[in-house]
């Protein structure tokens, strides 16, 4: 990459060489501060926040459990594994609930979380992005019959809902495109222009005609020239080869996960 050095906006690090930032903090797509506009209903009863230690650290999606699978006696809900750690410390948060459609005082305590080889602690953060997706059991069932999983399409439209910190609502960005790099080449990752900011790590990437998600958003990939720190304005435009918006997309090996994780819920394991 020459004098290009990689810079993944995620947690807080010590690294030289790389910038301390925090996943989420997207770009505005188009050059429009904020396109986002309140989800509709069918949408958001299956979206929730997790609120972290006390603070709201990001966006979950309630999942359909199939029928032919293990486990159905509670709810799950998928995210991005970053949200579940200190964006400072890199260490695991105490005590998360999920909140579903973000309502402050409905908090649910999470029961148990899927294995996930996320390391928030590693320099590769192509590879760190390939494993920021988890899925987490709660102690209580949701009403709402969920969102399904569906294996990401090459050629598909998607919307992306998360939360919206500066409306303090849970938001859709309507106007999105899918793209293709060959600097942040990756069998894993769905890169996107989709309105995205803080607290929206871990929302959906929805597709607009099967409502099914196609992925997880996980922050903003960034190339820095000559190690130079860097920053991103609001209203920077997308650029696939400089700065881009990336989600773990769904695949099969996210399908045996949640298979695996199911089955293992069934059995009562100890976690």
């Amino acid at each position: 990459m020459g004098d290009y050095t990689l810079m993944f906006i995620c947690f807080m690090l010590t690294s030289t060489s790389l910038m301390a930032a925090i996943f989420g903090d997207g770009n505005s797509a188009n050059g429009v501060e904020d396109q986002r506009v309140p989800a509709p209903d069918h949408l958001i009863k299956s979206l929730g926040t997790i609120f972290c230690d006390g603070q709201l650290r990001g966006t979950a999606a309630h999942i359909r459990i199939p029928p032919s699978y293990a486990h159905k006696k509670h709810s799950i809900i998928v995210s991005a594994a970053h949200v579940l750690y200190h964006a400072g410390t890199s260490v695991a948060y105490k005590k998360c609930v999920y909140r579903p459609q973000g309502k402050r005082l409905s908090g649910i305590d999470f029961d148990k979380i899927s294995r996930h080889n996320f390391s928030p602690l590693t320099n590769n953060k192509i590879q760190q992005a390939d494993h920021d997706i988890v899925f987490i059991s709660l102690k209580s069932p949701l009403s709402d019959p969920g969102l399904n999983l569906q294996i990401a399409q090459n050629e598909v439209s998607v919307h992306f809902i998360g939360y919206n910190e500066d409306q303090d609502n849970i938001s859709i960005s309507q106007h999105c495109n899918l793209y293709t790099s060959a600097q942040f080449a990756s069998n894993y990752l769905l890169l996107h222009d989709c309105d995205a900011g803080r607290g929206a790590s871990g929302g959906p990437l929805v597709d607009v005609k099967t409502k099914s998600i196609q992925g997880v958003h996980g922050g903003t990939l960034l190339l820095a020239k000559n190690n130079n720190v860097a920053t991103i304005p609001r209203g920077a435009l997308p650029n696939a080869e400089e700065l881009i918006n990336q989600g773990r997309k769904i695949d099969l090996g996210t399908i045996s996960e949640l298979k695996r994780f199911t089955a293992y819920l069934s059995k009562d394991f100890q976690h």
